[in-house]
């Protein structure tokens, strides 16, 4: 079983017409602190434009000048949330596009809560707590 982590934050959403300054907003609103958003919405940006043809933590840690390891903790925070899949050792949007990959993270927050209100009622029976 694959683990998910996100964090929904709730933020005014940006006027502007600067795909990574919203891509950064949007990374602001699944969690990712203001420090790192910008970098995350940047490699989430240059994998998207690789597209079908994919990339790898090591072309990407040299194109952005970071070391390996930094990068691949980055891109591992990344896959937890839903937003990248790996192939291998190449990267690539969990869907064919960002608004795709938003619906997929929406799909599996609409299944956790149904596992959790499953849970919950099981609960109440349990205790004998009444259903209203």
């Amino acid at each position: 079983m694959s683990t998910k982590s996100i964090t929904l934050n709730r933020k005014e959403r940006p006027h502007t017409d600067d795909p990574l300054y919203e891509l950064q907003w949007l990374m602001e609103a699944l969690g990712i602190s203001e420090r790192f958003s910008r970098g995350y919405a940047e490699i989430l940006m240059r994998i998207a434009k690789k597209g079908a043809s994919r990339i790898g933590t090591g072309t990407l840690a040299e194109e952005r000048g970071e070391k390996r390891t930094t990068l691949v903790y980055h891109i591992n925070r990344l896959i937890s949330m839903g937003l990248l899949v790996r192939e291998g050792r190449d990267l690539q949007l969990r869907a064919s596009n960002f608004e795709r990959t938003i619906e997929e993270i929406e799909r599996d927050v609409l299944r956790m809560f149904e596992d959790m209100k499953r849970v919950a009622r099981e609960v109440d029976e349990a205790l004998g707590l009444p259903r209203r």
